[in-house]
């Protein structure tokens, strides 16, 4: 029988496929299994010709790839019963930041960083036109402007712990 050719031919390679793809996600043998599965469903799908081990590998990792999809659209999010109530009149440390204090921590930031972030904050422009002026890429836009923001978080952080 075709099936038993394949996996005498192919089973241990596939086994260790198997493993290497589910790690802790899945379970190796049923993954071997259900390749095994679908050629006894269908021996006519390997094309004429295929190099048998590279076909199978595919199918594994297609089957794989479903499986990883079906099991994370199962995942249930646990139902929350109880509210956790909130402090209603606290406000959070920054509400209180005032205008010079940001603008302080801004100067201390990379100039690379800090020109991008002050067109972006101050001057409201967009990334296509900061990149324009700046003469960089877009992407880099982006990039300076998230480390900007990090630093900055960091830097008043430490100014309101250290008084």
């Amino acid at each position: 029988m075709r099936a038993e050719e394949l996996r005498r031919d192919h089973g241990e390679y596939l086994q260790g496929l198997a493993r290497r793809l589910c790690r802790a996600t899945l379970d190796p043998d049923d993954l071997v299994q259900d390749v095994f599965e679908k050629t006894v469903r269908s021996p006519s799908s390997i094309p004429p010709g295929a190099n048998e081990r590279a076909w199978l590998s595919r199918v594994m990792h297609n089957l794989f790839i479903d499986r990883l999809r079906r099991k994370h659209a199962r995942r249930e999010e646990p139902i929350v019963t109880e509210v956790v109530a909130g402090v209603a009149d606290e406000h959070p440390w920054w509400e209180s930041l005032t205008a010079a204090e940001v603008r302080a921590a801004v100067a201390k930031l990379p100039d690379d960083q800090r020109a991008t972030f002050e067109l972006f904050a101050f001057d409201g422009k967009s990334y296509d036109e900061i990149a324009a002026a700046l003469e960089i890429a877009k992407g880099t836009v982006g990039s300076r402007i998230v480390r900007a923001r990090t630093k900055l978080r960091e830097l008043l952080t430490k100014e309101r712990a250290d008084g």
